[in-house]
């Protein structure tokens, strides 16, 4: 017997090519995938490529007489299967510009226009279009309400994206769809997520973000994201006075500089290893100068994986220089996933032989108790 999940959610159409954006967390675990657009075409599509730390995959649209192979590895040797469908979404505008007659399949695919996320500013109108609990064409409205949210702050620590956070309301199913600018009609982000104690606010990954990755997952390569280790936080000069005047300061005295201070080096990682220290306060990274955490996260996030990346830090008023190698942070949270599912599993086990060995001392003792009765 075969147990087959359905899942939904939302994307746009990039390229005539068929290419499709969505969300990372939308395929996967899928075996098959199908689009439908919003005039009621249907196609089959195929998982390019997944990025599940920016938390997007890119599909392509199969002409009617393609199916889609090996959506996810070893998917075939499951007993259960799972189906997502992806509403899509082309030509977005504020104008209501979506063709939505039907028509064969053999019409051109509907293209949306992608704009500029690093223009955005708070108080902009946007709208997202997507298909809440199976509600396909669902727009609701609101506004810019903040800008660069780090992943930590939105509650997806594994993340490595500064979020757009909106007003719009966003539900299950709009995962994947379009944050619209009302004023230019383009795309300027991907609903991705929304806060369970925050109601009414929801977050979205910036198109730019988007853009840097999109063509590299659509031709099958993988992102790579570099990852040292670390817990960081930004310092000013005006922060490291403010510090120094305390005589009771558990960060000891802070050099009055712009960059980051270590807060915290966790074990078995590039960092430890490379020699950074809690308390270091690192003023440059590969080359480029780094006045802030966010800077320095980008810049590392960007660095090439396995190759030596400078670190000039000052430790105890002295400037040193660090040689580190990033290690792909995508491979290594696999690695840790499946360290996690082999221990659960061998737990599953352990408790099952207990099971059994307490079953049967109980059985045992059953029996002997029947042939002590049956004796009187």
């Amino acid at each position: 017997m075969k147990f087959i999940q359905q899942g939904q959610g939302s994307g746009i159409i990039f390229s005539h090519d068929g290419f499709v954006l969505t969300n990372a967390h939308v395929v996967d675990g899928a075996t098959r995938v199908s689009v439908l657009l919003t005039d009621g075409r249907r196609y089959r599509a195929k998982v390019m490529g997944t990025d599940d730390i920016v938390d997007i995959a890119v599909l392509k649209i199969l002409p009617p007489t393609s199916t889609a192979t090996n959506v996810k590895k070893d998917a075939s040797s499951s007993s259960s299967s799972s189906s997502t469908v992806v509403e899509e979404y082309g030509d977005v505008n504020t104008g209501g510009g979506r063709n939505t007659q039907s028509s064969s399949s053999s019409r051109p695919l509907p293209v949306a226009e992608l704009g500029d996320s690093d223009t955005l500013q708070v108080g902009q109108f946007v709208i997202a279009v997507g298909s809440p609990g199976g509600l396909d064409n669902t727009v609701t409205m609101g506004i810019v309400s903040g800008l660069k949210r780090s992943s930590e702050v939105v509650g997806l620590p594994n993340k490595k994206v500064e979020y757009i956070q909106t007003d719009a309301a966003i539900n299950p199913g709009n995962s994947g769809g379009p944050l619209v600018d009302v004023v230019s009609g383009k795309i300027i982000g991907i609903n991705a997520c929304i806060r369970a104690n925050m109601e009414g606010t929801s977050f979205a990954i910036p198109i730019n973000k988007v853009k840097d990755i999109m063509h590299d997952l659509s031709e099958g390569r993988e992102v790579h994201h570099g990852f040292i280790g670390v817990s960081m936080t930004s310092v000013t000069p005006e922060l490291a006075v403010q510090n120094n005047e305390d005589p009771n300061s558990a960060h000891g005295i802070i050099p009055r500089v712009y960059g980051v201070m270590i807060t915290k080096v966790f074990p078995d990682t590039p960092a430890e290893s490379g020699g950074l220290r809690r308390l270091d306060v690192v003023v440059e990274i590969g080359g480029q100068r780094c006045r802030g955490a966010d800077e320095a996260q980008l810049i590392i996030d960007g660095a090439t994986v396995g190759e030596e990346l400078s670190i000039k830090a000052i430790r105890n008023e002295r400037e040193i220089t660090l040689h580190i190698k990033p290690e792909d942070l995508a491979s290594r949270l696999k690695s840790a996933k499946q360290k996690k599912e082999l221990k659960r599993e061998k737990e599953m086990n352990k408790f099952r032989e207990q099971l059994q060995k307490g079953l049967q001392r109980d059985m045992d003792k059953l029996l002997r108790q029947l042939e002590q009765r049956n004796k009187l």
